[in-house]
């Protein structure tokens, strides 16, 4: 009897010469398996609500862009540039939008709040506000095209931008 609480004292079964406290290569294996397949069925779920969501945000600065387009529409003069491959409209549009006249400013201006900030980017792996002629448009990643990054536009740790006047027309 006492042979077997010792047994027990040091974690070997009686009579087997082997020890019990420790856990086998195999249970390793089938505990790594198992998270492997989690994994492998977690991962491209999470890359999809992060791909989401990145649309999501450049989707919500579209609209919020393209509202300051038409809020600037209706108390001034219909914005309208033709559409061309350089950063040029999008730059005067978006000067428009934040301009705000010291003597007989026009209601509503501006027309972005004071921490929205141009940043032209033809990255191909982000969002991009292109202008079309009369409104900002999308170009999704994967597109070549110059726009303004809409993932950055809105954002309090954007770069700086130039915000030179645009001057209204007679």
């Amino acid at each position: 009897m006492e042979h077997m609480r010792s047994s027990l004292r040091h974690g070997s079964r009686p009579g087997s010469g082997r020890a019990t406290g420790g856990i086998s290569l195999v249970e390793v294996m089938i505990v790594v398996t198992f998270l492997a397949i989690v994994a492998a069925i977690c991962i491209p779920s999470i890359s999809g609500v992060v791909s989401s969501s990145n649309y999501q945000t450049a989707q919500r600065n579209l609209n919020y862009l393209n509202g300051a387009v038409i809020s600037f529409n209706e108390s001034n003069w219909e914005l309208v540039l033709a559409a061309s491959p350089d950063i040029g409209d999008e730059q005067a549009i978006f000067n428009s939008l934040c301009y705000r006249a010291s003597m007989n400013p026009s209601p509503g201006s501006p027309y972005l709040p004071p921490t929205a900030r141009l940043v032209a980017t033809s990255d191909t792996s982000t969002y991009r506000a292109m202008w079309n002629g009369r409104m900002f448009s999308i170009v999704v990643p994967g597109s070549n095209g110059t726009g303004l990054d809409l993932m950055k536009i809105m954002g309090s740790s954007v770069q700086s931008g130039s915000a030179t006047p645009v001057p209204r027309s007679p």
